[in-house]
């Protein structure tokens, strides 16, 4: 359910590195460097464009601290980054600690890794070691799933947290994209988890607009959103606690190969991390969706107001 994505494809100039996306591959020629210089560090990304953003932010702070970066946004699908990264085509992603967990494990598993940071960092570099991939410490920052309810709604039902939905759930209609009703994120996790039971279920967009509209105009009364995408913070809706786990770990989190986890590289996007909370994803989110500056734009901004770069 989370990072609903397209396949994409693009090329490189002829001296930097070239990505060419055919029949669900990705080839990345080796990015040139002069001798006795850094290597450039080719930092992808999905075609979601909170990663790009992370990207861009990562790009940022390693040029200023000397390292040579070359950024190739929107590659395509989780499918296609992770394995450009494990077999060296990329050097550095950012992705989410828990849903790659699951990623990792196929199958559309939902691991128990899956569910908190430190398990999933140690189930990461386990996984990945195999690659000479790593991660490094995950920001304060998660985007995840939430349950979203108006203030109004929250008030009339003295509603914090998912499991306060209990004793009123059988009088409000729970939104969602279509395969809600089956995904152990959503309403099936909702009925197994917190034993929650809604009067009916409507089918919405992935998180989008139209889910917002459907929550404002009391078509629903509950709706799943994304925690940094914006709509939450825009709207003054009410994101419900998660108490019991329902959703993974999934913090953004620095995915790199381990020829290029030096010190002063991790030192550096450790600051990036330290920085980064969810609340200024959303508000970085909310630059590009309303106000359409480039992603590019909106990191290199934010580095300059925390004084990064």
């Amino acid at each position: 359910m989370k990072q609903p994505l397209r396949n994409a494809a693009g090329a490189f100039g002829a001296v930097v590195a070239g990505v060419i996306l055919a029949a669900g591959a990705i080839v990345v020629s080796a990015p040139m460097a002069s001798a006795g210089s850094k290597p450039t560090i080719v930092i992808g990304s999905t075609n979601f464009e909170e990663q790009t953003i992370v990207a861009n932010l990562y790009a940022d702070v390693l040029k200023h601290a000397g390292y040579p970066v070359k950024v190739e946004p929107s590659l395509g699908a989780r499918s296609v980054v992770v394995p450009a990264l494990e077999s060296g085509q990329i050097d550095l992603e950012p992705d989410y600690a828990g849903s790659l967990v699951n990623f990792l494990a196929g199958n559309n598993a939902t691991l128990p890794q899956s569910k908190t940071l430190k398990a999933a960092e140690k189930y990461l570099k386990s996984h990945l070691s195999k690659y000479r991939v790593t991660v490094l410490p995950g920001a304060q920052a998660i985007d995840t799933n939430v349950f979203a309810v108006t203030k109004q709604t929250a008030k009339k039902y003295h509603l914090s947290t998912v499991a306060s939905l209990k004793a009123h759930a059988s009088q409000l209609v729970l939104g969602g994209p279509s395969e809600c009703p089956t995904n152990e994120g959503c309403l099936k996790g909702l009925q197994k988890v917190y034993g929650l039971h809604f009067a009916s279920f409507k089918s919405l967009d992935e998180a989008g607009p139209i889910s917002v509209a459907a929550l404002k105009n009391g078509e629903v009364q509950v709706v799943e959103l994304f925690s940094s995408n914006g709509a939450v913070q825009s709207n003054h809706f009410v994101a419900l606690k998660d108490t019991k786990h329902l959703e993974g770990a999934t913090y953004v989190i620095p995915v790199i190969r381990k020829s290029f986890d030096s010190h002063g590289v991790t030192r550096v996007l450790d600051k990036v991390s330290k920085a980064l909370t969810t609340s200024t994803l959303s508000a970085l989110n909310l630059k590009v969706t309303t106000t359409k500056d480039q992603p590019a734009t909106v990191a290199k901004t934010w580095l300059k107001h925390k004084k990064l770069i």
